[in-house]
């Protein structure tokens, strides 16, 4: 195997450790206990960002409790998702199997992602009905 390989392997490894640490992490700790930091965005301005809410909703995931992490931030579990589609596709592409490409690979995505995270923030920021169920 060639020493590219196993560079990738290594930190695919690495990532896939990270991820579980944090997942165990956010499994035992409630964000809403206040033993995480809370969002300087929000702290300075008053306004939510597009992350608001993600730790409680990533919470809500460890725990299988889907209404939760969508009630708290509308765009985290399908980035999860995504990303973890991406991750998949990613890995079997290094094993040299097939799995259907992640719409992130696409040309236009950082774009789209780009948009639908400005107007994501936008919109949950507005006081009016309908918008008020963005905010976490």
């Amino acid at each position: 195997m060639p020493v590219t390989d196993r560079r990738k392997i290594g930190v695919a490894l690495g990532g896939l450790a990270a991820g579980i640490l944090l997942l165990l992490v956010y499994y035992a700790v409630d964000p809403e206990g206040g033993a995480f930091p809370a969002c300087p965005f929000h702290e300075l301005t008053g306004l939510l960002c597009t992350g608001c809410g993600s730790q409680r909703a990533l919470h809500d995931l460890a725990h299988l409790d889907l209404a939760g992490a969508f009630g708290h931030n509308l765009l985290f579990p399908p980035a999860v998702l995504l990303l973890g589609w991406h991750g998949v596709e990613r890995a079997a592409r290094l094993a040299g199997r097939r799995f259907p490409g992640s719409p992130l690979d696409h040309a236009r995505a950082p774009w789209f992602v780009l948009v639908l995270v400005l107007l994501f923030t936008v919109l949950r920021n507005l006081p009016w009905e309908p918008f008020r169920f963005l905010a976490p």
